[in-house]
């Protein structure tokens, strides 16, 4: 039950914010209980998988050219990086940078269980905290802001990357990941993507299991 009233909290705020009269408008309440049960589920479903280690084939051999492609952009387009890893899980991307790689790291997730694991591989130039991608605000500017395998988990992709515009930094690059099974839907958001960001360059990662992943880079339109 404490685990369920730790979920439920970060949500307080929006019971506040919608303003909602129970007792006059059962539409509203009916929309409301929806939205609460899918955002708490969501979480709850998250920090389960990381609690049972589901993720933890992510740091086998068979994830590593991805990753590794993520590194080699992220090093081509800006040394000495600031980055934001979007949808971080556990830090597993952060491994993959030598420390003088970058200037400085923060890595956001949803899941509390997994910044909590994440926050193992901490240093004077990285850190992790928890926070909802769909309306993210963070306060710096960065020269690569990465979604690794999370873009498609959100409401409103292409939203949620143009209100990251003000927070990147001038000749900045968005790297974005996504594995290929998802068809129509990924598709779909890579087309929203090339309406509002300049195409930098893009590649098809295949491992010997037949997963693959296309990863692309992207700067903004002049």
């Amino acid at each position: 039950m404490i685990g369920y009233i730790h979920d439920f909290r970060p949500f307080l705020n929006e019971i506040v914010k919608l303003d909602i009269n129970f007792r006059q408008s059962k539409t509203t309440h009916v929309n409301f209980i929806r939205f609460l049960k899918r955002k708490i589920s969501q979480k709850h479903k998250f920090n389960q998988q990381f609690e049972n280690k589901k993720w933890e084939g992510l740091r086998d051999i068979a994830d590593l050219g991805r990753y590794s492609i993520i590194v080699g952009l992220t090093k081509y387009f800006c040394s000495n990086a600031h980055i934001l890893d979007l949808g971080c899980g556990e830090g597993i991307l952060l491994e993959k940078f030598a420390v003088s790689d970058y200037a400085a790291y923060l890595g956001i997730d949803f899941s509390e269980v997994a910044i909590k694991n994440a926050s193992k591989l901490a240093n004077d130039k990285a850190r992790f905290t928890t926070g909802d991608l769909n309306k993210l605000e963070v306060a710096d500017q960065y020269d690569v802001i990465i979604y690794n395998e999370s873009l498609y988990y959100l409401s409103n992709p292409k939203v949620a990357i143009k209100a990251l515009f003000k927070n990147l930094a001038p000749g900045g690059v968005f790297i974005i990941s996504m594995v290929d099974k998802h068809g129509r839907e990924r598709e779909s958001i890579w087309a929203e993507l090339d309406e509002i960001l300049a195409l930098q360059e893009k590649t098809k990662v295949t491992n010997q299991n037949g997963d693959s992943w296309t990863i692309r880079s992207y700067k903004m339109r002049d």
